[in-house]
C-alpha cells in the first residue's frame, strides 16, 4: 500500500530516527477531532494492483501497530470529509 497526500492533511508524521527510509517513510495526515470530540488522526493510502489482486482472493486487509497497546482504529473505504464523520477545525 502506497501512503497518500491529500488536501485535508495538516500534519506530518516523519520517520523515527532510529529506523531507515525502507523501514520506514513520512506520513502525511489530518489531525482533528471527531463528532464526539475525540482526538482522531486521518491516513490515506492507495492500494497496489498486487493489493487489490490480494484482497479479491483473501478477502482480508491486515492491521500492523507499531506500540505496546492497540489503540481504537477503524479502515474504511468512504471518504471520512463528507456526511460529518469528522469536525472541519485543526487539530
Amino acid at each position: 500500500m502506497i501512503p497518500v497526500d491529500f488536501k485535508e492533511a495538516n500534519f506530518t508524521f516523519t520517520r523515527p530516527k532510529s529506523m531507515t527510509d525502507e523501514q520506514c517513510g513520512d506520513l502525511r495526515v489530518w489531525k482533528g477531532y471527531d463528532l464526539a470530540g475525540f482526538p482522531i488522526i486521518v491516513s490515506c493510502w492507495r492500494l497496489s494492483k498486487e493489493d487489490l489482486e490480494e484482497i479479491n482472493r483473501t478477502g482480508k486487509i491486515w492491521l500492523s501497530v507499531t506500540s505496546e497497546v492497540t489503540p481504537p482504529v477503524s479502515l474504511f473505504t468512504e471518504y471520512p470529509f463528507q456526511n460529518a464523520k469528522v469536525t472541519p477545525q485543526d487539530y
